[in-house]
């Protein structure tokens, strides 16, 4: 199983996965940006899926990035599509920053037996 952690800067937003099925869940945090609509499209092209929009989370579970009033999602998991079905939750930690201003995001999986 290949995992992916990025900080690509783009949010890809809640609700959106509108031509995204397959790799998007529709469940995320904020407004789109320019960034997240380029991200989603390579990650469309390269067959992968984007692990934190799968799960349903109260607000402080879904906010990677913080700073002031500042708040969203441009830390992500991503996994190959053959391998979505082996995540079982992806989340955040809200008290955690692993990084400056960006908090710790753990990703649960299960091995096929």
């Amino acid at each position: 199983m290949v995992v992916l952690a990025d900080d690509m800067n783009g949010n890809v937003r809640k609700n959106s996965n509108l031509g995204y099925d397959e790799m998007h869940g529709s469940f995320g945090y904020g407004a789109r940006n320019a960034d997240g609509s380029g991200i989603l499209g390579v990650y469309k092209w390269l067959n992968l899926v984007i692990c934190n929009t799968l799960f349903k989370k109260q607000k402080s579970q879904l906010v990677t990035y913080a700073a002031g009033s500042v708040k969203s999602t441009v830390d992500n998991t991503i996994v190959r599509h053959e391998d979505k079905a082996r995540v079982r939750n992806v989340r955040v930690i809200p008290n955690e920053e692993c990084a400056p201003k960006h908090k710790l995001l753990v990703m649960d999986t299960h091995t096929h037996t």
